[in-house]
Parts: structure tokens; sequence; C-alpha cells
């Protein structure tokens, strides 16, 4: 399928991501607000969840980086046969791929001067073919973005510009299994982005190349901003959100000071910030990028939670109030665990 044009995408855009000033910036050259597990909805009470609003009020909130985790469900009828699921489909399961994607390509056609980029954690090493299946059945496809190798320096990436004017406006990158030689736009993460460790429990958070296949300087940086807290079910541990620390995790003073501090090691701000609830703060986590945008902050309305009647949050919710609903999770997390361990 060939890439989709319309007259709205080969106009000069006036502002691109919401700023004139990001217009003639590399896309390598910006930092991007992301959520952490963005399908995994419910409330900060439920098991598995890590953000409280659903796609489509995350990107219109100012989201720009989505991550999200697949899990092998041929059973579930869609092409794909992938579902969303938090570590397993039995914790929390967020839906079909083509779900998921067909609504963020619903927001993608509506929001023509944006970019945005897409994480995928491959956790059962599913072929990149069958990942492909989910974004041209959504109707995403069209619309991504191919370097055309299997990684491009930071330095040579396009402006926002250049991307929006081409209507190749989704980047998407894959841990694990990509293979370009198969599907050209679904890139090598690692040999493109860096990430620092994720799973941390305390501040402040690290700086230190965790997973890469290159060159660090040559690459752009995604910082994993989120802490996690480990908690005890039937004698397991797992980690989940540290929402006590959320507020204080997601406000512009922890975000500069992890930022300027790493910063200062290796010589530029992340690409990408990942987050749990984005939302915490009212608008914090925008204001921080703002900053290190070198924009002035423009505040965008962002809904409560109680306003998203999605039906990845009742689920959720429903298993944070009914016994017998939780305990059937905590076994299915117990044993999730154990086969992890063997």
């Amino acid at each position: 399928m060939g890439q989709v044009v319309d007259a709205l995408a080969t106009k000069r855009a006036t502002t691109c991501n919401g700023y004139s000033a990001l217009c003639s910036r590399q896309y390598s050259n910006v930092t991007f607000i992301g959520t952490h597990d963005s399908y995994a909805v419910g409330s900060t009470s439920s098991y598995g969840a890590n953000q409280d609003l659903n796609v489509t009020q995350q990107l219109d909130s100012g989201v720009r980086a989505l991550q999200i985790q697949g899990h092998d469900t041929s059973s579930s009828g869609s092409a794909s046969g992938i579902s969303l699921c938090h570590t397993s489909c039995s914790i929390l399961n967020g839906g079909t791929l083509e779900k998921y994607l067909g609504a963020v390509t619903d927001w993608v056609k509506q929001n023509p001067n944006d970019v945005i980029s897409i994480f995928i954690a491959n956790n059962d090493n599913l072929p990149v073919t069958q990942w492909d299946k989910g974004f041209d059945s959504a109707g995403l496809k069209s619309y991504t973005y191919s370097i055309g190798s299997d990684s491009l320096a930071k330095k040579n990436w396009p402006t926002l510009q250049d991307m929006i004017s081409k209507n190749q406006r989704v980047v998407v990158y894959m841990d694990y299994k990509s293979d370009i030689s198969q599907v050209k736009y679904i890139h090598p993460e690692f040999k493109n982005v860096w990430e620092n460790a994720y799973d941390q429990t305390e501040l402040p958070f690290n700086c230190t190349a965790d997973r890469i296949n290159g060159t660090p300087d040559e690459m752009m940086y995604l910082n994993n901003h989120f802490l996690d807290k480990t908690q005890n079910v039937l004698g397991q541990s797992y980690s989940a959100p540290n929402v006590d620390q959320l507020d204080s995790t997601n406000s512009v003073n922890t975000i500069l000071s992890n930022t300027n501090r790493c910063a200062r090691k290796t010589g530029y701000y992340p690409s990408f910030l990942l987050v749990d609830f984005f939302n915490k703060g009212n608008g914090t986590v925008f204001q921080a990028a703002a900053k290190m945008n070198g924009v002035t902050y423009k505040a965008t309305e962002i809904p409560s939670a109680s306003a998203n009647d999605s039906n990845q949050e009742m689920n959720s919710r429903a298993l944070a109030l009914d016994p017998l609903k939780s305990l059937a999770l905590l076994c299915a997390l117990v044993l999730t665990v154990f086969i992890q361990t063997m």
C-alpha cells in the first residue's frame, strides 16, 4: 500500500507538534513525552494499569510517543492475532492490536501537523510480519516513516516539517525481531534509540545506556522516567507503578533535575521520556518537555480519569473490586512469575 498524501499534509505546516519553532527541528532533536504501557488503562488502584486515560485522550493531551507490549492471542480473531497485555493477558488485556491502532489511526488522520512514535515490546518474539498485519488492517501503515535501513545516525533524521509534508508521520520501533527486509517501517529500536534501565525503585534515575546496539553518541535516547515498587502476592514479588510518588515523579522539578543531570553526562536531552499516569500533575510532564525543547509551554486541557469510560478501564476496575477476579488474577500472576523463572 502506498503512502497517503492528502491536501492538508502537502501544505506547509504553521505549527508542528503544537509549536511553530519545532517545524525546522530534526525529529531526533525534539523531546517527546511518551506513555509507558499506553494500552494498560485503569485506575491507579488496578492491577497491571500504567495509565488512566485511553490512547485517544493521551494523544489529545499532548503525548507523542506510545509504548505497547504485545502477546500472541491467535484465538482473538484479529488479523494479527496479537493482543496488548501487561506481562500476561490474564493480568490485563488491553484488547487487540488492531483496535488500539485503529484509534491511533483516527487521531493521526485528524491531526495532520503532528508526528508520533510507537515503541513495540515484542515479548513473545513474534515475527515482524505478524505485527505488520495489525498496522495494515488498522490503516496506520500508510502513515509510517521508513529510514530505508537498519539505522540512521541522529544527525541525519529529517525535520518534523519534512515528515509532515510527506504525511509520513508515524515512526515505529521494535525491541526484538524487526527485519526491514520484510517490513521496512518497523525499525530495530536499539540500533536507533538507546534506553536507560527500567524498573527503577528509587531516585535518581539511571543515565547509563542499558539496552543498545550501536554508539550512544550517534543515537537517540529514551529515558524511562517511572518509579516502580515491589509488591508481594502469595509469596511472589512483582513490580508495579509507585503511585504514591506520582506527583513528585511527574513534577517539572524532578523531570528537569533528572534530564539535566543526564544531559551533563550525555551531552543532550532525551528524545523520548516515558512516564506512568502522565496526567498526574495536570500537564507538568509537558511543561518539562517544553523547557527541554526551548519553547514556551502551551497548556492543553487534560481530562480527568473519571471521564474515561473505556472498556479497558472498566475491566481493570472490576479486577480491583471483585474478590474472585482478583484471586484469579493473583494466581495468573504467580503462574507467570513461575514460568519466567524456570
